[in-house]
């Protein structure tokens, strides 16, 4: 059963609630973006609710289109829609990643966007440093989110490379949904530091830029969605394994011995090694059946002991405590809330 992304991939209904709370403050019509983007006041309101990644990225263009602001109306002055295309085609078209940073930061500082980015080399390393003018804006920490995905996103697109985050640093607190930071900036993650920094190995700066104005222009057809979505360059092994437990037929997901003798190794191997990149192979497993299980509820003709199937469960009953257990709903309760 060839799954849509939808079922493999969700986020955190936080930043749904948080970006339509902003862009409401703002003036903008609250329904008519929820209803742009598919979403409902009912599973907003459910704080362990979880999104599509392409209903976060249509309510972003709402919200876009709406302000004319790619900063969210959360700097003095907007940065009206497409500059950031515009600038990117001067990035495609240099050699190396390094030359497209330095273009891009020319740009900015003609611009004078409302914020400060500084790249600084270290003996072995790169640190990327983003600075608002006015942080009192952003109390919710929105826009640096956001310029620090796509500042890590974009340029890995550029290179076609997954570029290792080697350390991401936050000026703020802990905020309550920083588990999802796992999933956005796969990197140690450290908060109350002097500035927001996106920390890569040096040698990144001299990986060549493959891709071209051409694949740009596709490429902002379906900006912010990329953003959204999971990485697939070069694979980690718990992008293997969520691969392969991806390809599993959904009413019989694999087993750590089923996954390890696909990879040639042992299960205690996997194990450690999953363990050495941040990730248990239970959690991923059940991250997969959670996602799998919020895209099978939003189609209304499959009916929850289908949906149980779907998503590797023998009894319906074990199902509902698992899913209880993600969204502190029952999936009859989430759907219902889906629905509304």
């Amino acid at each position: 059963m060839d799954l849509a992304p939808e079922a493999k991939h969700t986020i955190a209904s936080h930043f749904a609630r948080a970006h339509l709370a902003n862009a409401q403050r703002q003036g903008l019509n609250r329904a008519a973006l929820l209803n742009r983007a598919g979403l409902s006041e009912a599973v907003l309101a459910e704080e362990q609710a979880r999104v599509a990644p392409q209903q976060l990225a249509s309510l972003f263009q709402g919200i876009w289109q709406g302000l004319d602001d790619e900063l969210l109306g959360l700097c003095e002055r907007p940065l009206k829609v497409g500059v950031f295309a515009l600038s990117a085609e001067s990035m495609v078209r240099c050699h190396t990643l390094g030359e497209a940073l330095q273009a891009q930061l020319r740009i900015y500082q003609l611009i004078d966007p409302g914020f400060d980015i500084r790249l600084e080399r270290t003996a072995h390393h790169v640190h990327l440093h983003f600075q608002l003018r006015q942080p009192q804006r952003d109390t919710h920490h929105l826009l640096i989110e956001l310029l620090m995905l796509v500042w890590h996103r974009f340029p890995a697109w550029l290179v076609a490379e997954r570029i290792p985050l080697e350390e991401i640093q936050f000026s703020y607190a802990p905020p309550k949904h920083r588990e999802e930071y796992a999933l956005l900036y796969p990197g140690p993650s450290r908060f109350f530091q002097d500035s927001n920094c996106l920390t890569w190995p040096l040698e990144v700066l001299d990986w060549p830029v493959r891709r071209n104005v051409e694949q740009l222009g596709n490429y902002f057809k379906l900006v912010p969605l990329p953003w959204f979505r999971k990485q697939t360059f070069n694979e980690s092994l718990s992008d293997q394994v969520i691969r392969l437990l991806e390809s599993a037929p959904p009413e019989t997901l694999a087993t750590v011995d089923d996954i390890a003798k696909q990879l040639h190794i042992t299960a205690r191997t996997l194990r450690r090694k999953l363990t050495l990149e941040g990730n248990a192979f239970h959690q991923l497993k059940e991250n997969l059946r959670r996602d799998r299980a919020i895209y099978w509820l939003s189609q209304e003709d499959v009916p929850i002991a289908e949906v149980s199937r779907r998503c590797g469960y023998v009894e319906p009953t074990a199902f509902i405590r698992a899913f209880k257990s993600w969204t502190k709903k029952t999936p009859g309760q989430y759907r219902r809330r889906m629905r509304s």
